[in-house]
């Protein structure tokens, strides 16, 4: 069995993830700024709390990175702390900090440490709109960010290549799309999609569905956490650096007719709007060479969602 330390390890993908390694019988140390309330405390069991240890610190902060990665006897690190694109967009200077520096300090650690690998949270974000390229981007498609968040990202895979060469630093980013599931608690589309989409009919509410025109690469957060155990299990340094993953593409009133397959009462207005953004990728080189397969459509995760959160307020699952 193996030691891990996950950087942002309170966060949504980050929780399952988790979970899915301590099932496993690995150990984990989650690193995070909130270690009291975040999306690990909504996905795992109060059992499986108490198997983690918790440490609180800021990825900023590489001298107690160190000591967290040297004192949880890791030999691989995930790191998927960030500040997400309103942030970013809010705050350029902050968010350029967190999402560069801090990953730059992920990775100086393990250059120090000698650890095993990195495995690291990139993001569609460094591709522009859709109409920028002739075919489905592959894992080497130009970067047109068009937002800050993107260009950090973009950064960061820079970055991720020049510790490879430089110093033989072991890493591995994936490309998430628009990540949803339980408990999402952070983003901009993605969690009021997730919010007004799902666990607002889950619970009998009306949602408002925004951007319904537009078409969203949908992947399950289940999916997400796989990628990420997928990398780590690799064996040795992969060919591609930083890989796309993905899931479904689907228009959001085709994911609302989809809720309301499962849901027939949901009451979900589709407001018209597009949105932009990459929402159709090659992922064959996530598939051949981490192995890479997403297991759920988008009917499945909501479904799985929605009972998701049907159980927590002790109602029956729908099938």
């Amino acid at each position: 069995m193996a030691s891990y330390l996950f950087v942002g390890g309170g966060s949504f993908i980050g929780a399952y993830a988790v979970r899915s390694l301590l099932r496993k019988g690995h150990t984990v140390a989650a690193y995070d700024v909130n270690i009291r309330d975040n999306a690990i405390h909504r996905v795992l069991t109060a059992e499986e709390l108490a198997s983690v240890r918790f440490i609180q610190g800021d990825t900023l902060d590489l001298v107690n990175l160190l000591h967290s990665a040297r004192e949880s006897q890791a030999e691989a690190v995930v790191s998927l702390a960030a500040a997400l694109i309103p942030q970013c967009q809010a705050q350029p200077l902050l968010g350029t900090r967190i999402n560069v520096e801090g990953l730059n300090n992920v990775f100086e650690a393990a250059r120090l440490l000698g650890l095993r690998r990195v495995v690291w949270a990139s993001s569609i974000a460094v591709f522009g709109p859709q109409s920028a390229y002739a075919a489905a981007p592959d894992d080497d498609a130009r970067h047109l960010p068009m937002n800050v968040y993107g260009a950090c990202k973009s950064m960061n895979e820079f970055m991720g290549n020049h510790y490879f060469r430089q110093f033989g630093v072991d890493n591995i980013g994936l490309r998430f799309t628009v990540v949803y599931g339980p408990h999402r608690l952070r983003g901009a589309l993605a969690y009021r999609l997730g919010v007004e989409l799902l666990e607002r009919p889950a619970h009998g509410q009306p949602g408002r569905v925004p951007a319904g025109d537009g078409v969203i690469n949908w992947q399950y957060v289940e999916d997400a956490a796989q990628a990420i155990l997928a990398a780590l299990r690799h064996d040795g340094p992969t060919r591609t650096r930083v890989f796309n993953t993905g899931g479904e593409a689907l228009r959001v009133r085709e994911a609302a007719a989809a809720v309301r397959g499962i849901l027939p009462e949901a009451d979900i207005a589709v407001e018209p709007g597009e949105s932009q953004g990459i929402y159709r990728l090659n992922i064959d080189g996530a598939a051949r060479e981490l192995g890479y397969h997403p297991a759920y459509s988008f009917a499945d995760g909501a479904r799985a969602t929605i009972n998701r959160y049907r159980d927590r307020q002790g109602l029956p699952p729908v099938s």
